[in-house]
């Protein structure tokens, strides 16, 4: 009986807590860094101990952030699903998605921007869903990243592993670190860009591109 009583106690083992995923680290962290920024701004004179305002807003932000920055583990599962789901290509034209608008943060000064992306690419055996191209864009623009690292990322995936004939990207960005600090050139627009395969080797297929994405055009809504 004793032994019985014995095995029954070990095989019931206490609830062990799961390890908090990388969100939710990250989420805790950023509301704590948020809390000391109110903080700061009290020291400033700003009545954030007393204004309801302020109440949850260390909590509010730091969500914001999560939303502004993807985790990299999440960006990497959804770039893999995307890529992992083609279909066969029927033609050789270029494929074109232009005037995505996304929004990415500036790792310099922690402060977003706002991108306007345009990409294509030359198939080779294998096309991406055309969505999938605006889901690319949307995905790897929530990272404290570059913009010229951005722009050539995005040409590098649909050149080597989409193993397209070529690939290019054309990005407009509208830096607030530039555009509402600093020298307050809210007009200015940092513009990159970057080619693969055929669109670097045949000037022709570039000025192609470029024009597509440049030409003025009206709304069509």
């Amino acid at each position: 009986m004793a032994t019985e009583l014995s095995a029954r106690k070990a095989a019931i083992k206490p609830d062990v807590p799961s390890a908090p995923t990388p969100i939710e680290s990250a989420g805790k962290l950023l509301e704590s860094s948020y809390e000391q920024v109110l903080a700061a701004f009290g020291a400033m004179g700003y009545p954030v101990d007393t204004d309801d305002n302020f109440a949850e807003t260390a909590g509010r932000a730091a969500r914001a952030m999560l939303e502004l920055v993807r985790p990299v583990g999440d960006i990497q599962r959804e770039l893999e699903d995307m890529l992992a789901r083609t279909f066969p290509a029927r033609y050789d034209s270029m494929v074109v998605s232009k005037h995505n608008t996304c929004f990415g943060m500036c790792p310099h000064h922690l402060l977003p921007v706002v991108y306007r992306v345009s990409v294509a690419y030359l198939p080779s055996d294998r096309v991406l869903g055309i969505s999938k191209l605006s889901r690319m864009v949307h995905l790897l623009a929530r990272r404290p990243v570059l913009q010229e690292d951005f722009t050539h990322e995005l040409a590098e995936i649909l050149f080597e592993r989409l193993k397209t004939r070529g690939s290019a990207a054309y990005i407009e960005g509208l830096h607030l670190c530039m555009a509402a600090r600093g020298i307050e050139a809210h007009e200015a627009r940092v513009v990159t860009s970057a080619v693969r395969g055929a669109f670097r080797d045949q000037p022709a297929t570039r000025q192609e591109f470029l024009d597509l994405v440049t030409a003025p055009q009206p709304s069509l809504l």
